[in-house]
């Protein structure tokens, strides 16, 4: 993705410069303006510098109701949907900074004037229109602040979209030739673009997480053996990113013990069981779901027991699920010959599948 580091960056270098930049137009906008306002009644020097000041002394003011609209309303309040609460706070920052404005004109800008050869505002005596006038101002001000805001987060969240669906292109062969890729990442790259318009404030994580298992596919997927500790991680990614805007009743529980730093496995044996859990999950009714997940590491050897719940009528996996246990079973084989065990244990209320791997004993 290209983009000009001056605009998009959240670099402090480039933000402070940004930020600067605006507000600078924007002073040197609102002198021009008003000096202009007073046409030839006063020298344009004269005109010109009271306005600076004035200006230059009530931006704050304005930068202080933009920045609680960017980076409180629209955070705390529209991102999370609760837009009757944002109206209503809005509002009353409206208010509250009308006041405000209002002791500045009152107080402040006539000392200004006087300093500067130049008479004293005069002010209406109609205090509803100078309220409405000020409040039309004033949230002028907040919108475009809003918009600017809202048109750099769409246009950065179409940009990684684009990216996302531009890496789902290069995965999806792989997943055709019968590759060992983790098929989440397709379905979490579908959900992104469905939880785009929905829950736009979920995005920016579940990316950052896709992101990390992309490289993870990309780069560590055809070695032999990738670090223990790189693909806990990475499962625990996917089991966040599965977390990640899940409407349903459902309890994860993980639970991992041992020393997984100087140990290897081969890529994408844990990641698929996981996911394998979540899809069967997926796919049946059931008003309160679980999935348990129980990793031991010692002396070279990894346990691992994972169970989810199931409906007690059934003892079947659904959709393929038993295929991709043959899968996984297949690569073991192949990899650790004489020095795994894989199994599958079916109560009433529960599916689980248990995994022992002689790590020290892999074929290279």
């Amino acid at each position: 993705m290209t983009v000009n580091p001056l605009i998009f960056s959240n670099n402090p270098r480039y933000r402070i410069a940004r930020h600067s930049l605006f507000w600078l137009l924007w002073i040197l906008y609102y002198t021009i303006f008003s000096a202009l306002y007073w046409k030839d009644q006063f020298p344009f020097n004269k005109r010109f510098f009271s306005s600076l000041v004035e200006v230059s002394l009530s931006t704050p003011l304005d930068m202080l109701f933009c920045y609680s609209i960017i980076y409180f309303l629209l955070p705390k309040f529209l991102f999370r949907g609760r837009y009757l609460q944002m109206i209503l706070v809005w509002l009353l920052f409206s208010v509250l900074f009308i006041f405000t404005f209002q002791g500045f004109n009152h107080q402040v800008v006539p000392y200004i004037r006087r300093a500067f050869g130049m008479p004293a505002p005069l002010f209406s005596t109609n205090h509803y229109w100078v309220f409405l006038d000020q409040f039309y101002q004033i949230n002028m001000e907040g919108c475009l602040a809003a918009a600017i805001k809202l048109g750099k987060m769409t246009f950065i969240k179409q940009q990684e979209l684009d990216l996302i669906k531009i890496e789902k292109q290069k995965i999806e062969p792989s997943l055709e030739e019968g590759k060992m890729l983790p098929v989440f990442l397709i379905n979490a790259l579908d959900r992104v673009e469905q939880l785009s318009t929905r829950k736009p404030s979920l995005i920016p994580g579940m990316v950052k997480k896709i992101k990390n298992l992309l490289l993870y596919v990309i780069y560590d997927s055809n070695q032999s053996s990738v670090s223990l500790e790189r693909e806990l991680k990475s499962l625990e990614e996917y089991v966040e990113l599965e977390k990640t805007g899940m409407a349903e009743n459902l309890r994860i529980l993980i639970k991992i013990s041992g020393n997984a730093g100087a140990e290897k496995i081969a890529p994408f044996i844990i990641l698929p069981l996981m996911e394998n859990g979540f899809r069967q999950l997926s796919q049946v009714n059931l008003r309160n779901k679980f999935i348990d997940l129980d990793i031991r590491i010692a002396e070279g050897g990894f346990h691992m027991k994972i169970g989810w719940s199931k409906p007690v009528d059934s003892s079947t996996l659904v959709n393929g699920g038993s295929a991709v246990l043959q899968h996984i079973n297949k690569r073991l084989d192949l990899l650790y010959p004489q020095s795994h065990e894989l199994k599958v244990v079916i109560t009433d209320d529960q599916f689980i599948v248990i995994l022992w791997i002689d790590l020290h004993r892999a074929i290279n």
